[in-house]
């Protein structure tokens, strides 16, 4: 049995580090998406989001690397130190993942909201436009309505034409750009909108069975004891691994 002991503690030395490695690639990599900070765009949130959840196995499997390199290797101080880093932040994780079903919904409507208002005042801007040229009674009214608008083709000296006619003539072409541009936006809205769901639902999911899996690293083994009549103290040393009580 003695021959056995020392190639399970190079095993369990050898996934503590793995675990140490994927939980810091992890921290790294969610650094790097935090920074630089952008608090007012809800974009930047929505990519902290992702990141968050995108690579959220590697934690996930590297605490269950650290849980089974305890198993192994009760006697060895360093993992049972990170064992129960994982036993403390395990359920903290787990509620952040979730945070997040929620979370996620409101950046990704606060997106979509943002854009359509960018597009709304777009056709507002027109709109506004065309009642000064429709409401313009001289040639400066006119030409500040047309500045509004964004035409730049019409000659700078004073017009030949009469104000009516010119009106007449932007306003009929600007009209039909507005109500395209309505259409437009509606259209868009309801496809981002249905887009939007789809997606919320699937990284709520995610969310979800990552906050599962999370919480799945929590104290089962005290539960189980108790259930079992060992004992509340007993438990303790075995999930502490303070000594082997199977041993005489």
């Amino acid at each position: 049995m003695g021959s056995s002991l020392g190639p399970r503690k190079d095993l369990a030395s050898a996934l503590d580090r793995v675990a140490i490695v994927l939980i810091g690639v992890y921290i790294v990599l969610f650094i790097a998406a935090v920074i630089p900070p952008h608090f007012k765009d809800p974009r930047w949130l929505i990519e902290i989001l992702d990141a968050l959840r995108g690579i959220a196995f590697l934690p996930l499997i590297g605490g269950v690397f650290i849980l089974l390199a305890n198993q192994m290797d009760r006697q060895s101080s360093i993992i049972t130190k990170h064992r129960k880093w994982v036993r403390k932040y395990a359920p903290l994780a787990a509620l952040g993942f979730f945070l997040l079903i929620p979370l996620q919904g409101l950046a990704g409507f606060r997106v979509l909201s943002e854009s359509k208002g960018e597009a709304v005042q777009k056709i507002y801007k027109l709109t506004r436009a065309m009642d000064m040229i429709r409401n313009a009674q001289d040639e400066t009214a006119l030409r500040s309505g047309i500045n509004a608008v964004g035409i730049r083709n019409v000659p700078a000296g004073k017009l030949i034409v009469p104000i009516a006619t010119v009106k007449e003539q932007i306003i009929r072409q600007i009209a039909p750009q507005i109500l395209t541009l309505q259409n437009n936006l509606n259209k868009s809205y309801n496809r981002a909108l249905q887009s939007l769901v789809f997606r919320w639902l699937r990284d709520s999911a995610l969310a979800f069975l990552y906050g599962l899996g999370f919480s799945g690293l929590t104290k089962p083994g005290e539960m189980v004891a108790n259930d079992l009549g060992v004992g509340h103290e007993m438990a303790r040393r075995l999930e502490e691994g303070e000594e082997d009580l199977l041993v005489p």
